[in-house]
């Protein structure tokens, strides 16, 4: 028999109104998976906490853990107990809403937070002792608010007609590419576990215009336009890694922000995707080409700028012959354009 704690709840009626005040005045995901960790971390005081995303596949995508001043997001490199593997696979069959886990050194407490198509982020507690009833109604009942906000949160950050991230969406992203900035004073940090601190990254900008989209919709219908727009957004997605970040900006026009060791892995990668969607056949349309224009991400540099650069190598691509990829670093080396003026040091960025 699993031992119950025997004292009162530990939380109040009005400190919990104002944690989840705070909780649902934040826009970003990530911070808010940290901010949800740091609330229950103050009702209930377990000995840890932790949110996993796992794939249908049972492959642990990522961790985020609480610690006492900030959440850190592991990548790689998990550490996760047999028994706590086991019992996600179960937890999943089963369709549970909570499982404990007795073991040794305490019990864990795991709960479904998030259920995607894809991905199941479980919400795992390990204390001393088992959770009170009015402790897990209570954490269930905020992870029902959590569920119901982020669906809202997903849908006015989501293009409907795709899928994918929209536009808003992006200019929220921009300051964090980077690194996950932190919270405000008070608040939880977050940070990202790199685990390869020897390899060097670099990121990237690339624009996507289909090539004639005009004459799709000409010859064939907004339907059929549709359809190949739902198309690319499928390609694009398959072909990024977890780490890529992938919009559509409105039309045909799609944004790609990528993670790489350098300039020859985003040109390879870039150069796939290319490939990938040239040798797709649609039915009724047949096939479709893309032209891509992109830049690497200097810091201190505007988003609106690195916008502006990608989309002078993507013109230069549909100017061009089209179903080509350009740099806009290659322009400035052929003479074909220039880099903005830095601008004062004094102002603040993203």
């Amino acid at each position: 028999m699993i031992p119950q704690e025997s004292h009162k709840p530990m939380f109040n009626t009005p400190h919990l109104l104002d944690q989840l005040v705070s909780l649902t005045g934040i826009r970003d995901l990530e911070l808010l998976e940290a901010s949800l960790l740091k609330t229950l971390n103050g009702f209930i005081h377990p000995t840890s906490l932790s949110l996993y995303k796992v794939s249908h596949r049972g492959e642990v995508r990522s961790q985020v853990v609480f610690g006492p001043e900030k959440c850190q997001v592991l990548r790689e490199g998990f550490n996760i107990r047999a028994e706590l593997m086991q019992t996600f696979q179960q937890h999943r069959a089963a369709d549970g809403s909570h499982v404990e886990l007795e073991l040794t050194d305490g019990i864990l407490s795991v709960m479904t937070l998030m259920d995607m198509r894809s991905t199941t982020t479980y919400l795992v507690i390990s204390s001393a002792a088992a959770l009170r009833e009015a402790d897990t109604r209570m954490i269930e009942g905020m992870l029902q608010i959590y569920r119901n906000f982020c669906q809202l949160l997903q849908e006015s950050q989501t293009d409907s007609l795709t899928g994918l991230a929209n536009r808003k969406t992006f200019d929220e992203c921009f300051s964090r590419v980077y690194e996950l900035q932190p919270f405000d004073e008070g608040e939880c940090k977050v940070d990202v576990d790199q685990r390869k601190p020897q390899v060097q990254t670099t990121f990237w900008i690339a624009m996507i215009d289909i090539d004639h989209f005009k004459s799709v919709n000409d010859r064939f219908g907004h339907l059929y336009g549709d359809e190949v727009l739902i198309l690319l957004a499928h390609l694009l997605k398959n072909a990024l890694r977890n780490d890529d970040l992938v919009f559509r900006f409105g039309g045909e026009e799609f944004v790609l922000m990528i993670r790489c060791t350098g300039r020859d892995e985003a040109a390879g990668l870039l150069e796939r995707l290319r490939q990938s969607v040239e040798s797709q056949e649609i039915p009724q349309v047949g096939r479709v080409t893309i032209s891509l224009g992109a830049t690497e991400m200097i810091r201190n540099t505007f988003a609106g700028t690195l916008l502006d650069y990608a989309d002078k190598a993507l013109y230069y691509s549909k100017q061009n012959g089209r179903n080509r990829l350009t740099f806009f670093e290659d322009m400035v080396s052929a003479g074909l354009a220039t880099r903005e003026a830095a601008p004062s040091e004094n102002l603040d960025f993203f």
